[in-house]
Parts: structure tokens; C-alpha cells; sequence
């Protein structure tokens, strides 16, 4: 399943909020499954003709911005007259053109990181399959031409989503927005490429963004090569949540699990920056909430995901009954996989989820925000054996 996603302007709330660079609307996922990855491969120093000055430069700077990071290639790289350089890792392919040394040095160490980030923040996970590939153009109209190249006449969708990237089979396509809000969208939309190259079965549309956000908030120490990720670290998340509630935009919680990033940007562009508020707010609940009630089953289905077996766990479900299992078996998005997984009474599980978004709502934990802890008091883990 391909996903598409952008950033916007920081909202005058977020800039009053924290100095921290903000990041907010991630607007479209296309449904139509996308031709694998093309036109992108490296090739050997000898086949690029005369580089551009930006490549020569990149190329003299870059041993040093690498020196520390998980480098095990690098060589030139251009298509169509885009010149760059390809870094290989133990886990990724990352062909950038950024004019910067300086960032493109910094990529390697830093998506190594996230992937350490996506196996162990949530539950512990395998390692990809295979190297998980990016690439990271200097401007809009580098990736624009690729973009089209690429997706032919599919290509208007993401065209016109404004500042951001998209990923398909398990290959994302990005371009300078800044270093910052560019880390943040390769955070998120790499979660996407890991799970469409390692899980055998895909998670629910909720949880998959859900995840994606979750995985967002970082800090770079200063003199350190590498970020340190921090999910509860990302203002833009919990600025949204809050201004959503006061203009009266959050959804019930059916209503999130029913729909879709496309389906809450039909209605707005306010509706689906509130969709992805909610979903962050529903995964560190799912994590933490409760006192932790949920996130056996959240480990459960995640587990489920990397074998494969989301459809026995469907079909073993005594909750459900037959049409129920249908509907759960073909549904991307819904409450189904919650009765299966989480909860069989959903009224409760909705009413502790709305106790949890209230008192994030009732905070004021800017502070903390910016630490990267959570901003309320969590409840006392639940004694061993309690379901």
C-alpha cells in the first residue's frame, strides 16, 4: 500500500508553544498499488559525466560527515541529469542530491537510528528483509520530474499535496524542506517502509499512521552523530490535539478507526490534520494508557503483522461472529481488529481512550513535551494477569 505525505507551515500555536521546528500534515495515501521502484540505481564514479560543482563539493566533504556513521558504500549517482551521491548502510540505500554535505552526511546515522527506533519503541521487531531504499532530491522539481516519471498518470495526487514525499513498496521519495522537517517526514514515512517490506500482514489503516506518527519526535544532542528518538517529542502532534478540541474538531474515537487519511482530507484539510492528532494520541495510549492494559494485545497484533497470521487470529476470535469475521478479514480500517486484539467491549475501550485525550487536553505540559515525556500522570501498571 503506497502512502503519500506532506508537512505544513508551523501553526501560529506551535510557534508560541515551542521553538522547535513543527510538523503537521501527513495528506494522502493512494490506494492504487504503484510500480516498483525504477530509474533510481547507482552507478560507478566513471559512467557520471563532469558532476555539478553542488556534487564535487559533496563528494570532497562527504568522507568526513560520514566518518562516523554506518557507511559501507558510497559512489555517485544521477538520473537524468540529476547528479548526487548513493550511501549504502547495513540497512539502507539513500541516493540524495541535497546540496548540503553536511545533511546528506547526517542521513546514514540517522535513519540507522529509526530503524532502531521502529524495532524496539513499540515491541521488539525484526530487521528488514532487504535494504530499505530512499532518495532524497535537493528540490521540489527534481522530485516533481521523478514523481512523474515514476507514477506516469497517477502522479497528480501527489503533485499537488504541497510540501513532502511518498513511499510504495517499501521505497520512499523525498526533497529538501529543511533539515528538520525533512528528518521528520524520513521518520515517518520510513515507518512505512519498513512495514511494507517486513510485515506479511498489514496493519489497519489507524494503527499504520498511528505508528508512522509515533515515530516522529526526536532531538539531536548537540556533538552527537545520532538522534534520540522520543515519541511524546513532537509539538506539532499535541498542538493539533489541543487546537482541534477547543474548535471543536475531534472526532469520536469510530469514527477515526472507520475512516482514512483521504476520507478526513475529503473533508478538510483541518479534519485530516486532526485525524493524525488522534491516531498519535491512540498509539501512546495503546502503549501506555490504562496502565498498560492494552499493549499486550498491541504487541499481539504487531507480532501477528511480521507473520503473517492477523487472519487466524480473525477467524479464532469467539467475539465475532461469522459476518463479523468477514468483515474483519477484509477490512482495512474499523473496529474490528480493537474487539480482536484489544477489547471486546468497545464502549469501554472508547471511554478510557476519551479519559486519556482529556487529560492530554487538560495538560499544559509544554515542558515536558519538549523533554519528550509524556505530560500527564500514567496509572500504575496493571497487576500481572489482569486482561
Amino acid at each position: 500500500m503506497p502512502y503519500a505525505d506532506g508537512v505544513s507551515p508551523r501553526s501560529p500555536a506551535a510557534r508560541t508553544a515551542s521553538p522547535a521546528l513543527a510538523w503537521a500534515a501527513w495528506p494522502w495515501a493512494a490506494s492504487a498499488a504503484l510500480a516498483a521502484f525504477a530509474g533510481c540505481a547507482g552507478r560507478p564514479s566513471a559512467a557520471v559525466s563532469g558532476g555539478a560543482p553542488a556534487v564535487r563539493a559533496s563528494r570532497e566533504a562527504s568522507p568526513a560527515a560520514l566518518a562516523t556513521s554506518p557507511v559501507t558504500s558510497t559512489r555517485e549517482w544521477s538520473w537524468r541529469g540529476v547528479n548526487g551521491i548513493q550511501v549504502d548502510t547495513h540497512h539502507w540505500t539513500i541516493r540524495s542530491s541535497l546540496r548540503s554535505a553536511s545533511f546528506t552526511g547526517s542521513l546514514p546515522a540517522f535513519y540507522e537510528a529509526a530503524l532502531r527506533n521502529y524495532r524496539t519503541g513499540l515491541v521488539p521487531l525484526p530487521a528488514p528483509p532487504k535494504r530499505l531504499e530512499t532518495c532524497v532530491f535537493g528540490n521540489r522539481d527534481e522530485w516533481a520530474r521523478y514523481t512523474e516519471h515514476r507514477l506516469g498518470s497517477d502522479a497528480g495526487p501527489y503533485l499537488g499535496m504541497g510540501r513532502g514525499g511518498f513511499t510504495s513498496g517499501g521505497e520512499a521519495v523525498l526533497y529538501d524542506i529543511g533539515p528538520r522537517d525533512t528528518l521528520s517526514i524520513a521518520a515517518h514515512e520510513g515507518w512505512h517502509q519498513y512495514s511494507q517490506t517486513t510485515f506479511r500482514s498489514a496493519l489497519p489503516v489507524w494503527l499504520e499512521e498511528g505508528i508512522a506518527c509515533f515515530m516522529e519526535g526526536f532531538r539531536q544532542p548537540l556533538g552527537s552523530p545520532e538522534p534520540v528518538f522520543l515519541p511524546w517529542r513532537n509539538t506539532e502532534r499535541y498542538a493539533e490535539l489541543r487546537s482541534s478540541a477547543r474548535k471543536g474538531r475531534l472526532s469520536e474515537l469510530r469514527a477515526v478507526l472507520e475512516g482514512s487519511p483521504q476520507s478526513f482530507l475529503a473533508v478538510s484539510r483541518d479534519a485530516q490534520l486532526s485525524y493524525y492528532a488522534q491516531v498519535w494520541a491512540l498509539v501512546h495510549f495503546l502503549r501506555d494508557g490504562e496502565g498498560g492494559r492494552y499493549r499486550p494485545g498491541l504487541e499481539r497484533m504487531l507480532d501477528d503483522a511480521v507473520r503473517g497470521t492477523i487472519g487466524d487470529r480473525i477467524r479464532a476470535c469467539d467475539a465475532l461472529d461469522a459476518r463479523g469475521k468477514r468483515l474483519a478479514a477484509n477490512a482495512k480500517s474499523g473496529i474490528w481488529l480493537v474487539t480482536v486484539y484489544l477489547d471486546r467491549d468497545f464502549d469501554s475501550f472508547e471511554r478510557a481512550y476519551d479519559r486519556f485525550v482529556g487529560a492530554l487536553l487538560e495538560s499544559n505540559g509544554w515542558d515536558r513535551i519538549m523533554r519528550g515525556e509524556c505530560p500527564i500522570p500514567l496509572p500504575a501498571p496493571a497487576p500481572e494477569g489482569t486482561p
